[in-house]
């Protein structure tokens, strides 16, 4: 892992691991978020029923941020790991800045807090897809056919060329 890595993958991960070990030590906080917003969101079309398991839903969604995080930070199967979190980024994203249900400077508030779970959203998406440098398994498997290839060309012009029959 190049130093790059090193220091972004931590930095990246920080706030989901700090916020999930508090949404799984003390998940009412973030399930009276979640209930502010529901009339909203069954609107949508949300089942009801994660309303009465609002605080179960809380510790899950933060006990997955914490693995995830970890995972990210340490790089325990990195492109996993941001992946999941920017899965998790989104709903936890719009529960925590309901700019809609505001107005006047709480609203401004939480659309700058969209944004900024929209900017995270987007570097753990571009984490998700970071190989370090090497190619993708649908390229090396499209390379390694063209070599094939190429090498049985080769043979078949050696051949023709010195005049032995193919076996």
């Amino acid at each position: 892992m190049d130093l790059l890595r090193a220091l972004t993958r931590p930095m990246l991960a920080a706030p989901f691991i700090v916020d999930g070990a508090d949404a799984v030590v003390r998940p009412r906080r973030h399930a009276e978020k979640l209930e502010r917003v529901m009339p909203a969101l069954e609107r949508t079309g949300l089942p009801p029923m994660l309303r009465a398991d609002a605080r179960m839903l809380a510790r899950l969604s933060g006990a997955a941020s914490v693995v995830a995080g970890l995972g990210l930070a340490t790089g325990r199967a990195p492109r996993t790991s941001a992946a999941v979190l920017a899965a998790i980024n989104l709903p936890v994203t719009i529960v925590g800045n309901p700019g809609w249900t505001l107005s006047g400077s709480a609203r401004r508030e939480a659309f700058s807090g969209l944004l900024r779970g929209a900017a995270l959203g987007a570097g753990l998406l571009m984490a998700s897809v970071d190989r370090q440098g090497r190619p993708s398994l649908a390229w090396q498997l499209r390379n390694s056919r063209q070599q094939r290839e190429a090498i049985e060309t080769a043979h078949l012009a050696v051949r023709r060329h010195y005049g032995v029959e193919a076996a």
